[in-house]
């Protein structure tokens, strides 16, 4: 596959991890933020410098939380065992690094699900922090702020769009002031229980999943005005998808981070996508296994984005909802 150029030679880039250390009192503010989300929950600790978050441990981990609530409105307690699991290790680590300022936030799994007030229990007294079951569009706000307070991007008119496991959001501003926003469930999770049987998909498949999926963004996304505007891909599936671009064997946030991808390289991504059966689409370099069933849905929900509004290229953003948690916690 074709690699694209970065969106600048001389762009923003989140520092390296620091070296883990369990004994200095932080001379800083140190924030923790977990991001509990449909597929996967999203872990952050950062120090702010002054000008820039300074990025001291991030994690992802696959815990498939949504599972079974399509079906029966409920959380599985499976799947919550698995979240609280999950959370645990992540608390252990927030102590580890001696940070004092944390935050959580729940998102379109919990809010879907009949029992989330007793899944919200469970895991605030497991974190011991503030746990925040967002709206859609809340959750689109936050995510946005996290993504403009990059300082290569904040002085940008931006149009952020992120594709979840249950749902997908669009938030547009400038100047870290939000115009538009707009949360529906379309994430790839729903996405990929709506069309795909079975791998491979075919194109037949294919094309009857985009053109559905573009029609329904282009009267969901009328209010949005992509003119002059950077659009900003974050989430798994768009990491995911910069790194199978440049065929990364291993995540590294330096290559991924504002790089570029044009509307022609994702639709003949997809192609090749729709001929793949399982097996090899958890072969793909840059994906995660856990994330091959779900990988195709998720970028036909990019690419109908691009089609949607007539833009050409996406660039992508390893900043999410979780460095809009920090950016709520510092103005607090």
């Amino acid at each position: 596959m074709t690699t694209e150029p970065l969106l600048s030679a001389v762009g923003h880039q989140e520092l390296p991890l620091a070296p883990r250390c369990r004994e200095r009192v932080p001379a800083l503010p140190r924030y923790a933020t977990f991001d509990i989300g449909s597929n996967s929950i999203k872990f952050l600790v950062a120090e702010w410098d002054g000008a820039d978050l300074r990025t001291l441990d991030h994690r992802s981990s696959t815990t498939r939380l949504v599972e079974g609530v399509l079906a029966t409105g409920e959380l599985a307690e499976e799947a919550v065992e698995r979240t609280e699991t999950v959370l645990r290790s992540l608390r252990e680590a927030a102590d580890q690094w001696r940070a004092n300022r944390r935050i959580a936030a729940a998102t379109s799994a919990v809010r879907d699900s009949r029992n989330r007030k007793q899944f919200l229990k469970r895991i605030s007294g497991l974190l011991a922090c503030p746990v925040l079951l967002l709206s859609g569009e809340e959750e689109a706000e936050i995510t946005f702020h996290g993504v403009a307070a990059d300082p290569f991007l904040q002085h940008r008119e931006l149009l952020v769009t992120e594709v979840g496991g249950g749902s997908s959001q669009w938030t547009q501003g400038g100047g870290g002031a939000i115009e538009a926003r707009l949360s529906v469930p379309l994430g790839c999770i729903r996405v990929r229980d709506r069309f795909v049987s079975g791998y491979p998909i075919g194109g037949k498949c294919l094309a009857s999943m985009l053109l559905t999926l573009e029609k329904q963004l282009k009267e969901a996304l009328r209010d949005f005005s992509p003119r002059n505007r950077t659009l900003v891909a974050v989430g798994g599936t768009a990491t995911a998808l910069a790194a199978l671009v440049q065929e990364l064997r291993q995540f590294d946030r330096e290559k991924i981070h504002l790089f570029s991808v044009s509307a022609d390289a994702i639709q003949r991504i997809l192609e090749e996508l729709s001929r793949s059966d399982l097996a090899r689409l958890q072969a793909l370099p840059g994906v995660p296994a856990k994330r091959a069933d779900i990988f195709l849905p998720g970028v036909a929900v990019l690419f109908s984005t691009l089609a949607a509004l007539g833009i050409d290229r996406l660039t992508v953003s390893v900043r999410g909802l979780r460095h809009g948690l920090v950016e709520r916690l510092r103005k607090a």
